[in-house]
């Protein structure tokens, strides 16, 4: 097929293909392919493009543009791990601060329950402080009194204690006492010493 009838036969592919064609369009399209293809196949149409006597791209063209479509994808490959193992490092991250948040809150409202019982604690012991200070008060009173009375008293002379001495002499002269005098026996009982 000669180099026009196949540029103008892909050209009508083109227009098929093309996503802004209507459906009219397209059919056109695929009518003046065939018209211009003759009934001639496409995979035949590829290799006359393709053949190094024609003007269309050569085998070595081809592969040297895959290989840069295949480097491209690999590229766009690794930057998509590199995109999926970023977003699954932020999603981890972002559970073990909800976890961290969890565990706080339950902190918080324990530290919450703990500072209730120490206010009615502290209402109650405020309570039995007031009950105590204010009968110690009255307690007080008569203490007070009850020393002044005693205050009183204590202006009266008081007796001396004994010296030491004198009650230890004392003792002393019971215990001699006690063993010059023999042990009087008691009648029914026999005497034992």
């Amino acid at each position: 097929m000669e180099r026009n009838r196949w540029e103008t036969a892909i050209r009508c592919l083109e227009i098929a293909v093309h996503p802004n064609t209507s459906d009219k369009e397209v059919l056109a399209a695929i009518n003046g392919f065939r018209r211009t293809a003759s009934n001639t196949p496409l995979s035949q149409l590829w290799r006359e493009s393709a053949s190094p006597g024609s003007d269309g791209p050569t085998t070595p063209d081809w592969k040297g543009e895959l290989d840069r479509l295949d480097q491209e994808n690999r590229e766009l490959r690794r930057k998509i791990k590199e995109i999926d193992d970023s977003r699954s490092a932020i999603l981890r991250s972002q559970q073990e601060v909800e976890q961290r948040a969890r565990e706080i809150s339950e902190e918080l409202l324990a530290a919450e329950y703990r500072a209730d019982v120490a206010e009615q604690q502290l209402a109650e012991f405020r309570g039995a402080y007031g009950r105590i200070s204010g009968g110690s008060r009255h307690e007080n009173f008569h203490l007070r009194g009850t020393l002044e009375e005693t205050g009183h008293n204590a202006t009266a002379p008081m007796r001396a204690p004994a010296p030491f001495q004198t009650v230890l002499n004392a003792a002393l002269q019971r215990v001699d006492q006690a063993q010059v005098s023999p042990p009087i026996p008691v009648v029914g009982q026999p005497w034992t010493a």
